[in-house]
């Protein structure tokens, strides 16, 4: 769910909440889930848990260096470099969302 979430129309993330409102008036969910919610807690536990060293999609970002007596700014969520997005179609990659997101 975190890696496709960003590939999602509006009208299937409509129908996806449909699915699990009608779980909830059937009696399969004891609580009616917010996809946006989901998704995002997904997400974000995807991104926690890939900053280790041996995750496997640690190797897709890249660290940020900054040359010798460079000013310290604010301290940002995570030491990666943001990416540079040109196209549209680069803006929902898993990667580039989530260092944009969680900065």
């Amino acid at each position: 769910m975190p890696v496709y979430f960003g590939y999602l129309t509006q009208s299937q993330k409509l129908m996806l909440q449909r699915v699990f409102k009608r779980a909830y008036c059937s009696g399969l969910a004891l609580y009616e889930c917010d996809l946006e919610a989901l998704a995002e807690e997904a997400q974000y536990n995807l991104f926690r848990n890939s900053l280790s060293d041996n995750h496997c999609l640690n190797h897709l970002y890249s660290i940020n260096t900054k040359p010798e007596g460079a000013m310290q700014l604010r301290d940002r969520g995570h030491h990666f470099a943001l990416p540079l997005v040109q196209l549209d179609d680069n803006k929902t990659h898993f990667i580039a969302r989530l260092l944009f997101d969680f900065v």
